[in-house]
């Protein structure tokens, strides 16, 4: 509805974007330019998609986007991976209103990049800050969603997730000024020990707080891996013997994305998605799926270069309970 739409608008977030961070957020056309869809076996079977051609469907779950220049290294960085200007990315909003008697809307709030850079691990001995041996990356993937969830309620954002990487942080409005950190997931990760994988689950140091600026939330964009969090500073969520992953957050850059703001409504069925926004039903990862220097994974548990994730339709089940009204 036309009031969905303007909630939709009047609680899309500022984005603060670290200042340091050379891989911006970008459109989906612009994303597409440059790759092409492939196969499991790395066959191309589209040279050129488009937001309207792009194939489609359920058997695009086995396809993936792939650059069309091939990845040499694992910071071979490619033009197109810089994104665009933040005046000129878009941000894409799904909402589901359920017209129920407190006029519920959830939104998934969802940001597009290029490229996402992952974390410089030290692999050797960390002395002060210091690195005796080599420092390696880790984690890089192209094609990057992440997004944020807001439940509206009486025309007021009552809980906000925020998804960081594969975890995440629910806060909720405190009635004044403030969202109040409820709940959040732990890290989870494997790892090798005496030649087997086990499985780790850490505590993340969520910040207890999300706050408004101008009346917007406002939100921040990690340095690279642009996990979303609720205020500036540094994040470590893994902390294992020299393997140190930190986010890094400030106030750099503002997106305002409210400015250019795509909406779509939240479907089951994502073939009702066509024309322009037949990107939406494609199913398949974002970026190549093909790994490089995987050497050290059974210490840090990932890849230099690793497969991108899908798209936002994984996010239409939403992060909050059934609403209460």
């Amino acid at each position: 509805s036309d009031h969905a739409t303007s909630l939709v608008e009047e609680w899309a977030p500022l984005v603060w974007i670290h200042s340091q961070d050379p891989f911006y957020p970008s459109s989906v056309e612009f994303h597409l330019q440059n790759v092409k869809v492939n196969d499991e076996s790395e066959a191309t079977l589209q040279q050129e998609p488009t937001k309207s051609s792009i194939l489609t469907g359920d058997v695009t779950s086995s396809y993936h986007l792939n650059t069309r220049m091939e990845m040499e290294c694992v910071n071979c960085f490619q033009k197109f991976f810089s994104g665009e200007p933040l005046d000129v990315a878009p941000m894409y909003a799904f909402a589901k209103e359920y017209n129920n008697s407190c006029g519920t809307v959830d939104v998934q709030y969802s940001f597009f990049y290029p490229f996402n850079y992952g974390k410089d691990v030290c692999v050797g001995l960390d002395i002060g800050g210091a690195c005796l041996g080599d420092v390696r990356t880790f984690g890089n993937h192209i094609g990057d969603w992440e997004h944020i969830s807001v439940r509206i309620e009486n025309g007021q954002a009552v809980l906000v997730h925020l998804d960081v990487h594969n975890f995440g942080a629910t806060y909720k409005y405190d009635g004044r000024s403030r969202y109040e950190f409820v709940e959040g997931e732990p890290v989870k990760f494997k790892r090798k020990r005496n030649g087997k994988f086990i499985d780790v689950v850490k505590e993340v140091p969520y910040p207890q707080y999300l706050d408004l600026e101008n009346g917007r939330l406002a939100v921040f964009s990690a340095n690279g891996s642009h996990g979303t969090w609720s205020q500036p500073g540094k994040f470590t969520y893994v902390s294992i013997l020299t393997v140190h992953l930190d986010d890094y957050t400030e106030r750099g850059y503002p997106w305002n994305t409210w400015e250019n703001i795509v909406i779509n409504d939240v479907t089951d069925d994502l073939n009702t998605f066509t024309g322009d926004k037949s990107w939406l039903n494609f199913r398949g990862p974002w970026g190549n799926v093909h790994k490089l220097e995987c050497d050290f994974d059974a210490l840090v548990g990932e890849c230099g270069l690793v497969a991108g994730p899908t798209g936002p339709w994984k996010y239409f089940g939403g992060n909050f309970p059934a609403p209460e009204c």
